[in-house]
């Protein structure tokens, strides 16, 4: 507990020192966000097992390491492999490496919509965004009990800044591409993304997390999602880190009168990561879809945490979260399904489907329902297996061995989630990192 307690005094003594340096300084409003969400950091601390929330997480890895924040843009060199998932989008990107904009990456839109997209930084400097942003960060997400987004709060540099008017069709997908360097040292990023897009609006939006192997990172995100009357807005969360890195990502998405938002969240490599996701439906007939796909081998660790809160009638919601676990590795899935007393005639299921392929790893699930109204149609379920073996051998009898077998099965329990991506290159590259998992699962086996 008392290293723990160090680690909060030396980020409280390193925001003192980096504090008139951070974007925005000398916004009353900003200022005082700042302040108080450092402060609020210190209160609660890195969050331990004793929560509820965290009771089979446990951050110490990241407690223990001193983090250092970078205020400049790095000149790290990007590798050729880590510059094709850069590329793999074709259309505007904003990129970002230690949390801070990387223009020569970048590709602004080519086109002369209304569509804006620029960094935190920049709009911080513009009085007019500057107002608009005032109305978004400190209001998503709004979850003052989260360490992490206190501290990311009080240390963002840097994110995306994006704006769609009412009306306007992004006929291509908007991509976010965030790179921890590591640079020779323990670097936390602490990314900001504030996206709203405008009645009627539709767009795909995709954040891509990389990292260079063997440079112990920290990436702490926070997204918040404005979706006016009638948006549609599909959404995508690539975590592709190496195992040397850490992951945190929290994401606030509001749903105005039917709007229409989905979620695709996939987590590929880092050592511990923790997603935190809540949609909340504040108008009449907004519907949301969240998929989730997480692969863990060897000792990592993937914690999804997913709120979904009906506020208002006639709202529709489908969850489904599907984990593959081998090795050592760990797995959470903890969703929460909200039906307010108003809320009637909400219509919602939920389910966590998880594969076990050793008898080392494991699951916890919890999936819940509370509902206050009296109309409504809910379910969930959850269920925990293992690959099974009448399948297996019917595909040996038909001259398939058991490697190719085994990898068959665990494409078609993948593919339920695969199929719902409506972005191509995604797909393809879903595919390809599910092989490519599969490959290095079998040789830590």
């Amino acid at each position: 507990m008392s290293a723990l307690l160090a680690e909060q005094n030396i980020y409280a003594t390193a925001f003192s020192e980096i504090v008139d340096r951070l974007p925005g300084r000398g916004l009353d409003w900003l200022d005082h966000l700042r302040k108080g969400s450092i402060e609020r950091f210190v209160q609660l601390g890195f969050p331990t097992t004793r929560l509820e929330d965290w009771k089979y997480t446990n951050v110490s890895p990241i407690a223990r390491r001193t983090f250092h924040h970078v205020l400049s843009p790095s000149r790290t060199q990007v590798a050729d492999s880590m510059r094709s998932q850069v590329d793999l989008v074709p259309g505007p990107r904003l990129v970002f490496v230690d949390g801070i904009l990387d223009r020569s990456l970048s590709l602004k839109p080519d086109c002369d919509g209304g569509l804006k997209l620029c960094s935190i930084a920049e709009s911080l400097r513009d009085p007019q965004q500057a107002a608009a942003l005032e109305r978004h960060l400190g209001r998503y997400p709004g979850l003052p009990d989260h360490a992490f987004v206190a501290w990311n709060t009080a240390f963002f540099a840097d994110g995306a800044y994006i704006e769609i008017p009412a009306g306007e069709v992004v006929m291509r997908p908007i991509h976010l591409v965030f790179i921890s360097s590591g640079a020779g040292q323990p670097i936390a990023a602490h990314p900001r993304n504030v996206i709203v897009v405008g009645d009627g609006a539709r767009a795909a939006l995709v954040e891509t997390f990389l990292s260079v192997p063997g440079q112990a990172s920290l990436t702490n995100a926070v997204t918040g999602i404005v979706a006016g009357a009638n948006a549609a807005v599909d959404y995508y969360q690539m975590e592709c880190e190496s195992t040397d890195s850490f992951h945190v990502a929290t994401v606030n998405a509001s749903l105005a009168r039917n709007a229409d938002f989905t979620s695709h969240t996939f987590s590929f490599g880092a050592a511990l990561t923790r997603n935190d996701l809540v949609v909340t439906l504040d108008g009449e007939g907004a519907q949301c879809r969240l998929d989730g796909l997480f692969l863990v081998e060897g000792d990592r660790l993937v914690d999804n945490h997913t709120e979904i809160d009906h506020r208002q009638p006639h709202a529709t919601s489908r969850e489904l979260y599907k984990g593959i676990l081998s090795g050592y590795g760990q797995g959470v899935f903890n969703g929460a399904i909200i039906v307010r007393k108003d809320a009637q005639k909400t219509d919602a299921v939920q389910h966590s489907k998880n594969l076990l392929l050793s008898d080392h790893a494991q699951i916890n699930t919890k999936p819940q329902l509370e509902i206050r109204a009296n109309d409504v149609r809910c379910a969930h379920g959850a269920s925990i297996g293992q690959l099974d073996q009448e399948s297996m051998f019917y595909l040996k009898t038909r001259g398939i061995d058991s490697r190719a077998a085994r990898q068959m099965l665990i494409r078609g329990f993948a593919a339920e989630i695969l199929d719902g991506i409506r972005v191509p290159d995604i797909r393809r590259q879903s595919a390809d990192l599910l092989d490519a998992w599969f490959e290095s699962s079998l040789e830590a086996a």
